[in-house]
């Protein structure tokens, strides 16, 4: 019968979400300190971001996977937490300077950058609006930015490597557009800027399973 396929109202409309997106956003290795140590040796540095010609500092190119987990309110309102996991595909140009205060041993290190892991960690509330082929929204996304670079480090005979941790904020508005692959499954793009920098953006695909059959309606 029509709607046999349905859950039980009383289940809570909750969604989880998988996919895969990219990201560019401003370097944060400006300004950053770090050490590097080779056998009894240990030298401290700072990296320096390379300024475009257009840009106060050189953009950095991510790709992650994404999960996150919401619950669909009253009105078409959402509510989700997202975790973002990922490296660096390209680094914005950098350079280091040795302290030479702080340097131990005749020269210095030679340091190359080699990526990086970015953990993003989200709050996002938004609002769409749903129809038998699928759904349309936009949404507000903040939270926190984790960025491990790493750098590949020569001295003499020895090879190292070293890292640098670095926070940033986030804040984001997006809008999001999915089709309806069955009554409990979905896919969507998403694209989205940054609201606190310039030249900032974010873009992804993403497959969703949902307990209420076609999102409940709400």
């Amino acid at each position: 019968p029509y709607g046999a396929w349905s859950a039980n109202p009383s289940t809570p409309p909750i969604f989880v979400e998988g996919g895969v997106i990219v990201r560019q956003f401003k370097s944060r290795l400006d300004g950053q300190t770090g050490h590097v140590t080779h056998g009894a040796d240990t030298f401290a540095f700072r990296a320096s971001s390379v300024q475009h010609a257009t840009l106060d500092r050189a953009l950095d190119t991510a790709v992650l996977s994404t999960i996150r987990v919401g619950a669909s309110l009253p009105h078409g309102v959402f509510a989700a937490v997202e975790a973002d996991f990922g490296g660096l595909s390209s680094s914005g140009a950098t350079r280091t300077e040795m302290d030479a205060a702080a340097t131990a041993g005749p020269g210095v290190p030679d340091l190359k950058s080699s990526g990086g892991i970015i953990i993003d960690s989200l709050a996002t509330v938004g609002i769409r609006g749903t129809s038998s082929f699928g759904s349309l929204g936009v949404e507000l996304a903040g939270g926190l930015r984790t960025i491990q670079y790493s750098f590949d480090s020569h001295y003499l005979s020895c090879d190292t490597v070293t890292t640098i941790l670095a926070l940033a904020p986030v804040a984001e508005a997006r809008v999001r557009g999915e089709l309806w692959l069955g009554p409990w499954m979905s896919a969507g793009v998403e694209v989205g800027t940054s609201v606190l920098e310039q030249h900032a953006w974010m873009g992804g695909v993403y497959l969703g399973v949902h307990t209420r059959a076609f999102s409940g309606g709400l």
